[in-house]
């Protein structure tokens, strides 16, 4: 790294924690992203040192030197040094009644009184962290609160998979671990003078190992390009990482890809590259980080969470929303996203626009095999969006054409081999019957095929079935189908029609709470002529509730 500043020197972990140095977490790092089996190695990796009676090397760990002294920005280390505090915290929580837990207590803070903590994370896991390495008040076991973004879900898993492993190692053992930590733990500490060479180094050292999620090293180009100001940076970095918090990094990543597919008609290669040459040529860095990125995160929340935000509660569309979640392709959420952002918040247009979504996307999903047409299709959608007239007329992207309208007409009487679009379907079915339920994707709702998938030989059901084809043919069709619990599902399994009626679809306390299995409890028998005729009518439903019966749109 010619032209950097840097000086190296070892020291123990116990020195580099010791009275008087603090430590804390820039705001361009990411939040606390070991996963257990990473913090498990460690704690192995220290305890294998006791048994060998030898110390353990913890690498190197990269510092920024502050205006405050003996206060030092972690460019590299923060998983190490975190993991090892909860370590040291469980730890001197584990010390027996009667024994000295000041010298771990000194390696985690200051003193209790004045709350100097040694390390500090960024805004959004400080608190969570705090509570977790804070001295217990009594013997019982420490309650550890309930995680609200996935950093305090990792940090709270760890902590307690490395309490569970501490806990279950003897006192002796502990001791000498303690011993090591203290004396034996050597640590090289790399030093530069200030942020921008900490930057450098950050990008060096996150060019190796464990590579940083697609989000992150967006960061460093988004910030690269807007060149930004020290404090504009810190600003804009504290809510970089709220934005992740709020969405997780996974989410946050698919967040960013949505976005560069309404630039990208063609995405091909890597998400930063694409990105780069896509978005931010359109749009200015500081822009985007302003106010751009801050619209699509909470656009993305919304529709995450199914809770929309419009001009006046519409229950209606997140009811379109979640069943376009149940979809097999993810294709909608292009269009979704861009239509929240850049459209306003009226309740009757968003109703109608996410209406029609719904019928597109289960088209897509129907009678659309070429999967290459889809986000040709979707692409069109999100060009439209600009226009009301444009994207409400019967030549838009978002209706569908004669032929589409007769294809899914006809396929919605045929078969459905695949569990999820046999889900998708009912759930739809269930809120349009009369007195019919609106369930979440997440409902404890099964699909159930009344004339079972195998019949054995022998079984009741082939007395009014006994044409294999027929049973063939019609088993996977609309017409079979009613929504159990996941319980009630196992035990009805095989049971005959009259045996599932009885006990199961009559019930209210069991499928008699589901409209589509009210509507099957109907029919006195269950014949072929039974599930045909109850196919044509739900499939007459299907269509009048999505439109497909009329001349144009």
């Amino acid at each position: 790294m010619v032209g950097l500043k840097v000086g190296a020197d070892a020291t123990r972990i116990s020195d580099l924690l010791r009275s008087g140095r603090f430590y804390r977490i820039p705001p361009y790092q990411r939040s606390y992203s070991w996963q257990e089996t990473e913090a498990l190695s460690l704690l192995h990796d220290l305890l294998d040192a006791v048994v060998q009676e030898r110390s353990h090397f913890l690498g190197a760990i990269v510092l920024i030197e502050t205006s405050t002294p003996d206060l030092y920005e972690i460019v590299d280390g923060q998983q190490r040094l975190t993991t090892l505090s909860l370590i040291i915290a469980i730890l001197r929580d584990l010390e027996p009644a009667d024994g000295d837990v000041s010298a771990l207590q000194e390696m985690i803070a200051e003193s209790e009184s004045n709350g100097s903590w040694r390390l500090t994370l960024n805004h959004v896991d400080a608190p969570y962290y705090r509570e977790l390495i804070k001295p217990k008040r009594s013997n019982l076991p420490r309650e550890l609160k309930h995680p609200t973004t996935e950093s305090h879900e990792l940090l709270r898993s760890n902590f307690s998979a490395l309490y569970q492993e501490l806990s279950e190692t003897n006192a002796e053992t502990r001791s000498r671990l303690k011993g090591i930590l203290l004396n034996d733990c050597p640590v090289i500490r790399v030093g530069v003078k200030n942020r921008d060479e900490g930057y450098k180094v950050f990008q060096v050292l996150n060019a190796r190992g464990r590579q940083p999620s697609a989000h992150d090293i967006l960061k460093t180009e988004l910030f690269e390009r807007a060149k930004l100001s020290g404090s504009e940076a810190d600003r804009l970095a504290r809510t970089w990482t709220s934005h992740e918090a709020k969405l997780g990094a996974r989410d946050f990543d698919d967040l960013l890809r949505q976005i560069r597919l309404l630039h990208d008609p063609s995405p091909k290669g890597d998400l930063v590259s694409g990105f780069c040459r896509s978005v931010l040529e359109t749009v200015d860095a500081r822009e985007f980080l302003e106010r751009e990125l801050p619209r699509y995160v909470d656009a993305y929340h919304e529709l995450k969470i199914g809770n929309i935000r419009f001009s006046r509660p519409m229950p209606a569309i997140d009811q379109h929303l979640g069943l376009l979640k149940t979809l097999e392709h993810s294709g909608w959420r292009a269009p979704a996203l861009k239509f929240l952002v850049n459209h306003d918040r009226d309740a009757d247009t968003a109703r109608e626009f996410f209406c029609d979504l719904e019928r597109l996307g289960f088209a897509m999903q129907l009678v659309v095999s070429d999967r290459d047409a889809r986000p040709k299709r979707y692409r069109r959608v999100c060009d439209e969006i600009v226009s009301d007239q444009v994207l409400f007329s019967k030549s838009g992207a978002l209706s569908l054409t004669r032929e589409e309208r007769e294809k899914l007409t006809q396929r919605l009487a045929g078969r459905f081999g695949s569990v999820s679009q046999r889900r998708a379907l009912c759930l739809k079915l269930n809120a349009l019957l009369p007195g019919g339920e609106d369930l979440n994707t997440d409902a404890d709702a099964t699909v159930e095929h009344i004339l079972p998938k195998s019949v054995a030989e022998g079984s009741d059901w082939l007395k009014s079935w006994p044409d294999l084809a027929e049973r063939r043919e019609l088993t996977d069709t609309l017409g079979n189908f009613c929504l159990l619990t996941k319980r009630d599902n196992q035990r009805a399994d095989r049971l005959s029609y009259k045996e599932k009626r009885e006990h199961f679809f009559l019930s209210s306390q069991h499928g008699g709470q589901f409209a589509l299995t009210r509507n099957a409890s109907k029919v006195a028998r269950w014949t072929p002529d039974a599930v045909r005729t109850r196919t044509a009518a739900l499939v007459d439903l299907l269509v009048k509730a999505w439109k497909l019966d009329l001349p144009d749109g």
